[in-house]
């Protein structure tokens, strides 16, 4: 602050205008914890409980992909396709409600992949498009 405000700060002082005090939204905590066989909801819990950041390190990372498909386009692999082929490595798989197909598709499927080719060859199998 530059000048001094009653009740808000004085010179000098830092003022946050904005403060996120919890996980990220949507399917990024689960993603987080799929990528590093981990739980960001109690390590959250743990900052806001005893102001201690307790991370366990399970030393299994991986890279987490989201992938979506909209029910307009004619894709090479059918869903069958892809469930059979990358069982092991999908972590979620489902439709998405109506409010959210404009920004997230109609079908969405992440997964669990070693590195970031598996990851690139996992979103070319699932959004190749026929001609």
């Amino acid at each position: 602050m530059t000048q001094a405000k009653a009740g808000l700060g004085e010179v000098g002082d830092f003022v946050g205008l904005e403060v996120n005090m919890r996980p990220a939204g949507g399917y990024t905590p689960d993603m987080m914890n799929f990528a590093h066989s981990t739980d960001v909801y109690q390590i959250w819990a743990d900052m806001v409980a005893s102001n201690e950041r307790k991370i366990p390190d399970s030393g299994e990372h991986f890279y987490c992909v989201y992938v979506s498909r909209r029910d307009f386009h004619q894709y090479v692999h059918s869903h069958e396709e892809i469930l059979a082929r990358y069982e092991k490595n999908l972590v979620m798989c489902e439709r998405m409600p109506e409010m959210m197909v404009p920004q997230m598709g109609n079908q969405m499927y992440t997964a669990k992949v070693a590195n970031l080719a598996a990851t690139e060859e996992f979103i070319r199998f699932v959004q190749e498009q026929q001609l």
